[in-house]
C-alpha cells in the first residue's frame, strides 16, 4: 500500500535511498536486473492525487539523489508527465516543482528538461500571481539550467517576469535565487550583452541599486547583487543616451527622469523616434492603449508633446499612427496628473499646428 510507505523512504536521507539501492543490487546479483523505481511510474496513473504526488516525489528523489538513474525513454515520459501536471495540478504544484528541483541537480537530466515544453509552461506561470514559494521553486529550476551556456538562450525570456518579481520581492530567498540566475546569465550565457540589455529594459539596475544598500546576513547575496550591479553599470555607460531611452520604452514602465524632461535630449534625439519605421512611436502608442500605470501614461503623453515640439513635421506621424487619438482619450483618465500631461501634449500639438499655419500664410 503506497500510503504506508515508511517516512525513511520518502525522505532524502541516505537511509531512504539506500533502501532502493539494496533492492536493485540484490536482484541484479541473482541474475535478473530489476528496477526498484519502476513501480512508482505506474502509480503516477492512479486517480488518487495524494498517491500520485507522493509517488512523483519519491521517484524523483530515488533517481536523482542516489546512484540510480532513469533511462532515456522513461525520463522523457516522466518529464512530459510533469509538464502536464504543471497545467492541471493546483493543490500539488509545489510537489511537482520540488521533484523538478531534485532532478535538475543531475546534469544528464537537464538537456531533456530544457528541450521539453516545460519552460514554456513555467514562463506562463511566472507571469501570473503565484506564491513566493512557487516563484522560488521555478527560478531555482531555471538557475540549475543556467550553468550551461547552451541552456541560457530560452532563459532570456524569463528576465522580464523575474525582474517584475524582484521589484516586489520581500523574501530573501527569492531575491537570492533571482540574483544567482542573473549572475549566471551575465557570465555563462552565450549572449551576455543581450541578457544585460534585457535586464536594463526590465529596470533590474534600479532594483539592484536599492538592494546593494541593504545589510545582508548572507554574504552570497551581497556578492551576487554587487556583481550584477557592476555588469549593468558598465553596460549603461556603454549605451548612448538614446539607447537608454529606447531600453526604458521597451521595458513598458516609464518614469520622470532627465531622459524625458531634459530639452537637450529632445533637441538631439527627437528625429530618432522615426527610426525603424517609427518603432518607438509605435511602442508608445501601445503603452497609451494598454498601460494602466499613471506615471507611464503621463510620461508617454509628455514624450508625444516633446516629439512634435522639437520635430514639427512629426505631427503628421502622431496623427497617422493614432497617437493623438490615444492622448485625447487620456483626458478622461481618473488621475489628474495623467489628464494634465495629456492636455499639455495636445497644447504643444496645436501650437505646432498654429505656428506651421502662420509660417505658411506669411
Amino acid at each position: 500500500d503506497p500510503q504506508s510507505i515508511p517516512k525513511a523512504v520518502v525522505s532524502t536521507q541516505s537511509t531512504g535511498i539506500k533502501f532502493f539501492t539494496e533492492i536493485e543490487n540484490e536482484h541484479t546479483e541473482k541474475g535478473g536486473p530489476i528496477s526498484s523505481w519502476e513501480p512508482f511510474l505506474d502509480l503516477l496513473n492512479r486517480p488518487d492525487e495524494f498517491i500520485v504526488n507522493q509517488s512523483c516525489l519519491i521517484l524523483s528523489k530515488v533517481v536523482s539523489t542516489g546512484t540510480l538513474r532513469l533511462d532515456a525513454k522513461n525520463l522523457e515520459w516522466f518529464i512530459n508527465w510533469q509538464v502536464a501536471q504543471l497545467l492541471q495540478s493546483k493543490t500539488y504544484l509545489h510537489t511537482i516543482l520540488a521533484s523538478q528541483q531534485l532532478m535538475l541537480r543531475v546534469p544528464e537530466y537537464r538537456a531533456p528538461f530544457y528541450n521539453s515544453t516545460c519552460l514554456d509552461k513555467m514562463l506562463n506561470l511566472l507571469s501570473t500571481r503565484i506564491s513566493f514559494q512557487l516563484q522560488y521553486q521555478m527560478v531555482f529550476c531555471l538557475w540549475m539550467l543556467s550553468f550551461k551556456s547552451s541552456h541560457c538562450f530560452k532563459l532570456l525570456d524569463f528576465i522580464k517576469p523575474t525582474a517584475e518579481i524582484l521589484r516586489q520581492a520581500m523574501k530573501e530567498k527569492v531575491i537570492r535565487i533571482i540574483m544567482q540566475l542573473y549572475r549566471n546569465l551575465l557570465t555563462n550565457s552565450a549572449a551576455p550583452r543581450k541578457a544585460a540589455e534585457l535586464m536594463i529594459q526590465g529596470k533590474v539596475h534600479v532594483a539592484v541599486n536599492q538592494l546593494v544598500e541593504k545589510n545582508w546576513k548572507d554574504e552570497d547575496i551581497k556578492e551576487d547583487v554587487e556583481h550584477v550591479k557592476g555588469v549593468l553599470d558598465e553596460m549603461l555607460q556603454d549605451m548612448s543616451t538614446f539607447d537608454s531611452y529606447l531600453a526604458e520604452v521597451k521595458s513598458g514602465k516609464l518614469e520622470w527622469s532627465p531622459l524625458h524632461t531634459n530639452p537637450a535630449f529632445w533637441r538631439e534625439n527627437a528625429q530618432k523616434l522615426n527610426q525603424n519605421d517609427h518603432e518607438v512611436l509605435r511602442m508608445i502608442r501601445i503603452l497609451l492603449k494598454d498601460e494602466q500605470d499613471p506615471t507611464t501614461l503621463a510620461v508617454c503623453a509628455h514624450d508625444v508633446g516633446e516629439y512634435v515640439r522639437h520635430y514639427p513635421v512629426g505631427k503628421y506621424n502622431v496623427e497617422k499612427l493614432g497617437l493623438k487619438e490615444r492622448v485625447v482619450c487620456l483626458l478622461e483618465n481618473d488621475d489628474p496628473k495623467v489628464k494634465s500631461a495629456a492636455l499639455l501634449a495636445l497644447q504643444k500639438l496645436m501650437l505646432n499646428n498654429w505656428e506651421f499655419m502662420a509660417k505658411t500664410n506669411a
